[in-house]
This record gives structure tokens, C-alpha cells and sequence, in this order.
């Protein structure tokens, strides 16, 4: 019922979040300020559009490279990828996490939320964070990111158009936050965007990440709230994330995958080899 509602009755761009907080349905409409805080990302489009970037994944084949060869790069980095111990050296422009209150809510806590934050804000240094505009009153009350730039961004449902623009202020639903970082990296400009870490390797367990989960992320998933995550919903989940793939390398090209793992199957974008990409072997 509730996505019935979503859909056909309030229009796309006034919805801000609709989430289940303490068993009750908690419906939040977009404020004129939040609309004016998307609208700031026209400034920044296309501004890097003579440059290349990294956009660097948390998986497994990141620690078979030598992360240290991004230094002076322009990199996206994701999520909690900055556990990984030359994160100062790589030094990231960009920050970018998925949506928490509209899609974590459940799996996580509130304060679990507030916790990670307060360490992705120390751990990050000066990265511009890219984040959803739904979390911008738990970011806004307890003080996070208050000297950093924030791009806010919004979702919104996709009928599967390959011809959709890229719009930060619109985002397709996403089912990893890699698919918001590639967009992030569109709506900038580069030249040539390169995958790293991105293996959705899910057919070998939860959480294999180049870190460990239970030791170097602060938040802990309650392991009630994943029972549901068989290979059924992770082929269904992964079906729609290579479908989004596919339209975002359809519209530019200029998507490549540059991860370590030979065994990886996302096969949408051209592999390259890592180390082919710098100093005088640099394409």
C-alpha cells in the first residue's frame, strides 16, 4: 500500500521520506530549503570534465592492489571504505553513502547511524560528502559534517529508460551505493570514471569486504533484520544493479572496471588492468 501511495499519489520531487520509525509510519514532505540545497548541484556539473576518477568499492580485490598509486587522483570513495589503512595517503575528493533513515532504518539504529557518521566525518578529512537530503536533519541536529560541503541528493522511482538524465536531484532507486557514486561521477564531468573494489562477489557470504566487518565498521546489522537476504533476493537485487549499470555506461562510455579480481562477473564495463593506469604505462 504504502509504495501504491508513493507512486501514484504524491508527485516525484515532494516525497522526503517515508519510513517506519517505532512501528509507526512517519511521512516527511520536502521543504522549500531542501529544494533549494538540490538545486545548488547545478554548480557543479560537468566541472571535472577533463579529468579521470576512481570510484573506490569496499570489496575483497582492493586488498590485491596498491592503493598508495592513487594518491593525487581524483577518487570517490564509498560507504566505509575508509577503514582501509592508506586512506590518508589516497586522500579522497569525494564521500558519497547510501540513503540511511529511507533504506537502513530497521536493519540499524538510530544511534548506530549518528556513531558511524561521527567517524566517516573524522576519517574522511576534507571530502565533499555527497548525501541523501533525507538524512539532513539527523546530520543537521547533532552537528555532523558542520565545516565540510555537503551535495545533497534525492531518489526518485525509474521506469527503466535508458535516456533518463543523469540528475542528482533524481536519482533511480538504487540497490548499491556504487550505482549512486557512477552517477555522482557522470553528473561531474570525468573523462573516464574507473571501478575499483565494485566485485558484488554475494555468492561468497555477507559482508566480504577488504576489511574486517566485525571489527572495523561501527555498525553492527542486527541479525534478525537480514534473515531475508538468500540468493534469491540477492539475484533479484543484483538484476536491477546490472540493469542500472547498463544504462549509466550507455549513456557516455566511459565506464571501466579496474578492480584485481579476474574471477569478477560484472562484466558490463571494459576491464582494464590497475597498474596499466599509471606512471608510463598510464592510458
Amino acid at each position: 500500500m504504502i509504495q501504491f501511495i508513493k507512486k501514484w499519489f504524491i508527485s516525484p520531487g515532494i516525497l522526503h521520506t517515508l519510513n517506519k520509525v517505532n512501528g509507526n509510519i512517519k511521512l516527511s514532505l520536502m521543504s522549500l530549503e531542501d529544494k533549494q540545497l538540490l538545486k545548488e548541484n547545478l554548480k557543479i556539473k560537468n566541472k571535472y570534465s577533463s579529468s579521470r576518477c576512481f570510484i573506490m568499492g569496499a570489496g575483497s580485490s582492493v586488498k590485491s592492489q596498491d592503493m598508495k598509486k592513487l594518491e593525487g587522483e581524483f577518487v570517490i570513495s564509498v560507504s566505509n571504505t575508509f577503514a582501509h589503512p592508506d586512506f590518508k595517503i589516497i586522500k579522497s575528493k569525494f564521500h558519497v553513502i547510501p540513503p540511511l533513515l529511507k533504506s537502513h532504518l530497521g536493519t540499524f539504529e538510530i544511534n548506530d547511524f549518528i556513531q558511524w557518521l561521527k567517524v566517516m566525518e573524522s576519517a574522511t578529512g576534507d571530502a565533499e560528502m555527497f548525501i541523501h537530503i533525507g538524512d539532513r536533519v539527523l546530520i543537521e541536529e547533532n552537528c555532523i559534517f558542520k565545516n565540510r560541503i555537503i551535495h545533497w541528493v534525492e531518489y526518485s522511482l525509474w521506469d527503466g529508460n535508458f535516456n533518463t538524465p543523469i540528475d542528482l536531484c533524481r536519482i533511480p532507486d538504487i540497490g548499491s551505493v556504487s550505482e549512486v557514486a557512477i552517477s555522482v561521477a557522470m553528473y561531474l564531468g570525468f573523462e573516464k570514471i574507473y571501478l575499483i573494489g565494485i566485485d558484488h562477489d554475494w555468492f561468497n557470504g555477507l559482508f566480504i569486504y577488504f576489511y574486517d566487518q566485525s571489527k572495523d565498521h561501527v555498525m553492527q546489522a542486527d541479525i534478525k533484520s537480514i534473515n531475508h537476504i538468500d540468493s534469491e533476493y540477492q539475484m533479484r537485487r543484483h538484476s536491477e544493479i546490472f540493469k542500472k549499470y547498463k544504462y549509466l555506461g550507455s549513456l557516455k562510455n566511459n565506464i571501466y572496471n579496474a578492480n584485481s579480481n579476474n574471477q569478477t562477473y560484472l562484466d558490463v564495463f571494459p576491464k582494464v588492468d590497475y597498474d596499466t593506469l599509471f606512471g608510463n604505462n598510464k592510458l
